[in-house]
C-alpha cells in the first residue's frame, strides 16, 4: 500500500510531500496541541497533568512524520520499503489517534462539567 502510494506520484510530488511533512505538518501539530492545551487549561485549571495527552499526541504525530520521511527516502534511493518500518509507522499512527480521541474526551468531559457547574449556579440564583 505504501509502495503503491509512492509509485503513483512523481519524484517532484514526493519531494513536495516530504517538505510538507517536515514543515507544515509539524507546525500544524504544534498549533493544534496549543489549542487543545488552551482548552484543557481553561476547563481544568487545577489539573494540568491532562496536558500530557495532547503533548504526547503531538510527539506521536512528529514521530509518524519522521517514519514517513524515512520510508520516502528509502523509496527514493530505490530500496524496498521495510515492512517493519511500515508497521512501526502504522503503530505510531494508531497511538496518535488514540491520544487524539482521549484529548477530545477530556475536553468534552470538561465542557460537560463546566456546563453542569454553570447551570447549578444559575438555578441557585433564580431560587
Amino acid at each position: 500500500m505504501v509502495q503503491n502510494f509512492f509509485e503513483s506520484r512523481t519524484q517532484e510530488q514526493l519531494l513536495c510531500y516530504s517538505q510538507f511533512l517536515q514543515i507544515w505538518d509539524a507546525i500544524f501539530a504544534l498549533i493544534y496541541t496549543l489549542m487543545y492545551a488552551s482548552w484543557i487549561m481553561y476547563l481544568f485549571n487545577q489539573k494540568r497533568y491532562f496536558l500530557i495527552i495532547p503533548i504526547l499526541g503531538m510527539l506521536a504525530d512528529w514521530a509518524e512524520n519522521y517514519t514517513e520521511i524515512l520510508m520516502l527516502k528509502t523509496y527514493l534511493n530505490l530500496n524496498p520499503i521495510s515492512e517493519t518500518l511500515v508497521s512501526i509507522g502504522s503503530g505510531i499512527n494508531s497511538f496518535k489517534w488514540i491520544l487524539s480521541s482521549l484529548t477530545y474526551l477530556i475536553i468534552l468531559i470538561g465542557i460537560i462539567i463546566t456546563l453542569k457547574i454553570f447551570l447549578t449556579k444559575f438555578k441557585k440564583v433564580d431560587e
